[in-house]
């Protein structure tokens, strides 16, 4: 958030800002092996029992952006095309350029997606810290030792060819899904024990908050205020419905309310994942749970759109 806000703020006013979608990369790869280490065994059992619920959150984050899509576009004056790609949960490419397809609004649908990321990473993990359970899954790591630097070569080798295995699949977000999904089975299976230096972890997080920043642009103040405020309005709507779908997943499941919460965000992966290890939740499971919907809201979003 440090360096999220004051780059955003830079940004709307006209002052150039760094921006380098190479350094989000690094910063995913750095944030996603440091997270990565503190999977355990029985935080990945857990995936396998929870998988069809991760299917039925990832259609009803759909369902959910359908139906707020058609208020959106009547607030606005746009077209549903740029209504519905705008406020669907996707990779903010991917729902840019397949919404343009079928007639959507680039600019719009781009400018949702910013506001949507940098809202969610503002409000979220507030919200949790305070008011959320903590999970107790993570206590081990205060005791871990910080890994040596020819470990942390080893570990981020290891992330950053998992990376690129990743990436062949076409997975969207294969930086951070990676990255985390290398260092996850290494520390897992007991390869390498140990934490990532907390200068490289916070190194990570400072190339993402910069990076989100700078997608914010000084046309959103002065062509689109009324998008803008909108955009931000329906996100938190949206994002309200979404949590209370996961506080029936949690009556229904037993699934604690905090890892729900995180896992039915419509927040990055990323970002989300930074705060279940602040919260000491199930990284894995809630990761899992954004990689499922990921794939299905990118993979088939035109499909569901028509």
């Amino acid at each position: 958030l440090g360096a999220l806000v004051p780059t955003a703020v830079g940004s709307m006013m006209g002052i150039p800002v760094l921006s380098s979608r190479r350094g989000r990369k690094v910063g995913q790869l750095l944030v996603g092996a440091s997270v990565g280490m503190y999977v355990s065994v029985d935080a990945v059992e857990h995936i396998g029992r929870w998988f069809p619920v991760m299917i039925l959150t990832a259609i009803v984050s759909v369902l959910i952006s359908a139906v707020v899509c058609v208020a959106f576009a009547r607030v606005n004056g746009t077209n549903l095309p740029t209504a519905f790609f705008s406020m669907t949960p996707g990779g903010l490419s991917e729902m840019a350029f397949t919404g343009e397809r079928e007639g959507a609004r680039r600019e719009i649908v781009t400018m949702s997606h910013t506001i949507r990321v940098a809202l969610i990473v503002t409000i979220m993990p507030f919200l949790l810290l305070k008011f959320g359970t903590d999970g107790g899954l993570m206590q081990q790591g205060h005791g871990m030792e910080t890994l040596s630097p020819d470990r942390v070569v080893i570990i981020l080798a290891v992330a950053a060819l998992s990376v690129f295995l990743v990436s062949r699949t076409g997975v969207n977000n294969p930086w951070m899904i990676g990255a985390l999904l290398g260092a996850g089975i290494v520390a897992s299976m007991g390869y390498i024990e140990g934490r990532m230096p907390y200068p490289l972890f916070a190194l990570g997080q400072f190339l993402m908050g910069i990076s989100i920043g700078s997608g914010f642009k000084r046309d959103m103040l002065t062509k689109a205020p009324r998008i803008f405020a909108t955009s931000a309005l329906f996100v938190l709507a949206m994002t309200a419905l979404l949590f209370g779908y996961a506080a029936l997943v949690h009556w229904a499941t037993g699934i604690d309310l905090s890892s729900m919460t995180l896992a039915a965000s419509p927040g990055g992966q990323a970002e989300m994942a930074l705060t279940a290890q602040a919260l000491h939740l199930n990284v894995a499971l809630i990761t899992a749970f954004h990689v499922i919907r990921s794939f299905t809201v990118n993979a088939f979003s035109l499909q569901f759109y028509r």
